[in-house]
């Protein structure tokens, strides 16, 4: 970790969430990001999966025989490999959860009350616990009970039509591989326990936390959710990038300031007294029209030169990078965004925390454990014999 200027900060104190211990019976996605978090703080994460294991620890990308894809999202945490649809697996998890904070899972609703490990059950042997599930639709409702993964949630929530609707000559929603449902729904949860940890410090008590990705993804619609409840919303500002002679950029002419920066670099100054264009109302009425106004000087410029012009004047902008040239820069290496993982090779990096700590333990434990690495351990002090 650094400091603003650059130099290398001492780790100097714990992890604000050292101490904290979790049992996540989590998989996939939503749930494994939410504990990843917690470790990067300083969270023990006790990985409780089923024989053979969670199911990412054979997606790819593949690195030295293990799953890359899975060591993102799981690194830092202990592996404890478990069959809880046998009495034995459920009665060690009884005896555990008297020595955690925080229980997360992301089965279907009704899977963990069939298995005798829901909140009640839980509960009743730790009354401050902290139980966080995390589902498609919550744990009530007519959709309850629905399967459901983050695309799932992308095309029921509007999310998908909102992105076709932006295209303008799209005909049928986006294809995709992204888990925006996952990840929001994760970074819910994780705030959530959080609070929820603050709260137990406050009152003693404890509480089971419903996080749905449906929620999530409505809470991120912000404007979309107000328009949908009106019969003609005014049309917002669609961002698009804008052609250079070898490329494209984005630009983000927001303010009034920017605007001012974007028309000067485009030697438009005209522009700033145009009727469509003066005024913040009429730019977001004439959003695309202003953007082409802007295009006819951009396509006579390298995407080197149109990117310095603009930014020189005060208007936010940037080329557009592939994932790998963004992970390359200078400002990634400066963060220190990029963490080398043990265990397989050099090579293999992890995003590391967004969120960096003066002194402060925060960040990757570069770590994978192996599938019931640690079962010795946790029979042990459940003080039963493994099998």
């Amino acid at each position: 970790m650094t400091d603003v200027t650059g130099a290398a900060m001492p780790k100097s104190i714990a992890g604000p969430l050292d101490g904290i211990r979790v049992l996540d019976f989590s998989m996939f996605l939503a749930g494994p990001y939410c504990s990843r978090l917690m470790a990067d703080m300083g969270a023990e994460i006790i990985k409780v999966e089923p024989p053979g294991g969670d199911f990412l620890r054979h997606a790819p990308p593949v690195r030295g025989g293990h799953s890359a894809y899975f060591g993102h999202m799981n690194c830092g945490k202990k592996s404890l490999e478990l069959d809880l649809k046998g009495e034995g697996g459920q009665e060690l998890i009884r005896r555990l959860v008297k020595n955690v904070d925080v229980v997360l899972e992301n089965f279907r609703p009704g899977v963990m009350a069939r298995l005798g490990l829901d909140y009640d059950s839980l509960a009743a042997l730790k009354p401050d616990l902290i139980f966080c599930s995390v589902s498609g639709y919550g744990q009530n409702g007519p959709d309850a009970g629905k399967a459901a993964f983050a695309p799932i949630i992308h095309a029921a929530s509007g999310y998908d039509l909102i992105m076709m609707h932006y295209q303008g000559d799209a005909d049928r929603p986006p294809s995709t591989r992204s888990t925006v449902a996952d990840i929001l729904g994760a970074t819910h949860a994780f705030g959530a326990i959080n609070a929820a940890l603050v709260q137990r410090l406050r009152t003693g008590r404890g509480q089971h936390i419903d996080v749905a990705m449906m929620d999530a993804m409505h809470n991120m619609l912000a404007y979309e959710y107000q328009a949908a409840q009106l019969e003609n919303p005014d049309r917002p500002i669609v961002f698009s990038p804008i052609c250079t002679t070898d490329g494209f950029v984005m630009v983000a002419p927001v303010s009034p300031a920017n605007f001012t920066g974007l028309a000067k670099a485009a030697g438009r100054p005209e522009l700033l007294a145009d009727e469509r264009f003066a005024e913040p109302a009429a730019r977001v009425k004439n959003w695309a029209l202003l953007l082409a106004e802007v295009e006819q000087w951009s396509l006579t410029m390298t995407t080197d030169a149109c990117e310095a012009a603009i930014m020189e004047m005060g208007c936010p902008c940037t080329r557009y990078l592939t994932l790998d040239q963004s992970m390359a820069t200078a400002q990634t290496a400066a963060r220190g965004s990029s963490i080398p993982m043990g265990g397989m090779d050099d090579s293999y990096m992890v995003a590391d925390c967004p969120a960096q700590f003066v002194g402060g333990d925060v960040g990757v434990r570069p770590w994978v454990a192996a599938l019931g690495e640690h079962n010795a351990e946790f029979y042990a002090e459940a003080g039963m014999a493994m099998d």
